[in-house]
C-alpha cells in the first residue's frame, strides 16, 4: 500500500476561509480566525470597563457598553500576511509557532471616577462549517496574558466540570490591584498557535487503488477567542467580590487581591 503525505499550505485570514493557489497535488489547508469581545451588564450601573485593542497608533473600543460585540482585528497578523488591504494576490501564509503581536487592554471609564476589581472571561475554541470543532485542543490558541493578573483555579472534580472546562477552553483573570478611573492595564500582549497543530493528521483512503492520505485536520478550521469583561467596586471589597463574582477573595491594606478561593495570586 502506498502512502503520501501532502505538506499543508496554512493561511489565516480575517473571518472567512482563503486557500491560496499552490502546485498541483499540494493539500490545500487553511485556518481563519474571529474574536469577540462583550462587556457584560453591570450590578452597579455607575462602574463601566472597556476593552480596547491597539489598531495602527491608537487603541480603538472594543466593546461599546450596551452589551454588543465588536470584533477584535489581530492588525500585526493582517499586516503580516497582508490581509489588511484589498490586493487579494499578495496574501502571504500564516505562519505557525511564531508569535504575533497582540495588544489588548482594559480602562476604567466609571462615569462616577471610582476606582474597581475587574475581571475577565477569555474564551478559546475552533469552529468549521458544521459548527464546533471538538478535535483541535483549545489550548493550541495560546494568549500571552500580561502580568497583574490572576487566573483563577478550579476546585472543581472532573465530573463536576462542564464540557467547556473539561475541554479547557475557558479562563477566568482578575486584575489583582483595583484599577483607578481614568487608568488602564495591558490584558493580551500576543497570540500564537502552537506548533502542536500540525501533527494533528488524520490518514484515510485516497482513492480505490489502494493509496492512503494524510489529511491535516486544521483544514478549514476557524479558530475563535471571546472575552467579557466586568467590574466590582472596591468598597467593602470581600462583600463585593463575593456577591457580584460568586468568589471568596482575600484582600489586603492596599486593597490589592491577594487570593482567590484558596489560591494565591503569582
Amino acid at each position: 500500500m502506498k502512502k503520501i503525505v501532502k505538506n499543508p499550505l496554512v493561511i489565516l485570514a480575517v473571518g472567512v476561509l482563503v486557500v491560496a493557489g499552490s502546485s498541483v497535488g499540494a493539500t490545500r489547508a487553511a485556518i481563519t480566525y474571529s474574536s469577540r469581545a462583550e462587556q457584560v451588564d453591570f450590578t452597579t450601573a455607575q462602574l463601566e470597563v472597556q476593552l480596547q485593542e491597539l489598531q495602527g497608533d491608537d487603541y480603538v473600543v472594543v466593546n461599546n457598553g450596551d452589551g454588543e460585540a465588536d470584533s477584535l482585528t489581530f492588525p500585526s497578523i493582517a499586516e503580516a500576511m497582508k490581509t489588511n488591504d484589498a490586493d487579494k494576490s499578495n496574501d502571504l501564509p500564516f505562519t505557525v509557532g511564531k508569535t504575533y503581536a497582540e495588544n489588548v487592554r482594559v480602562v476604567n471609564t466609571s462615569e462616577g471616577g471610582y476606582d474597581e476589581y475587574v475581571r475577565v472571561y477569555v474564551r478559546k475554541s475552533w469552529k468549521d462549517d458544521n459548527g464546533k470543532n471538538t478535535i483541535l485542543d483549545p489550548k493550541l490558541i495560546d494568549l500571552e496574558i500580561a502580568s497583574g493578573w490572576y487566573e483563577e483555579t478550579s476546585n472543581k472534580d472532573d465530573d463536576e466540570k462542564t464540557e467547556a472546562e473539561k475541554a479547557g477552553e475557558g479562563a477566568v483573570y482578575y486584575l489583582a490591584k483595583p484599577l483607578a478611573y481614568g487608568e488602564s492595564h495591558d490584558l493580551i500582549k500576543s497570540i500564537t498557535i502552537d506548533n502542536e497543530v500540525l501533527t494533528y493528521v488524520k490518514t484515510v483512503d485516497g482513492d480505490k487503488t489502494g493509496v492512503v492520505v494524510d489529511e491535516y485536520q486544521y483544514n478549514g478550521k476557524t479558530f475563535y477567542v471571546e472575552i467579557r469583561v466586568d467590574a466590582v467596586q472596591t468598597h467593602n471589597a470581600k462583600e463585593a467580590i463575593l456577591g457580584a463574582w460568586g468568589v471568596h477573595a482575600e484582600v489586603d491594606d492596599n486593597g490589592v487581591i491577594t487570593s482567590i478561593n484558596e489560591a494565591a495570586v503569582n
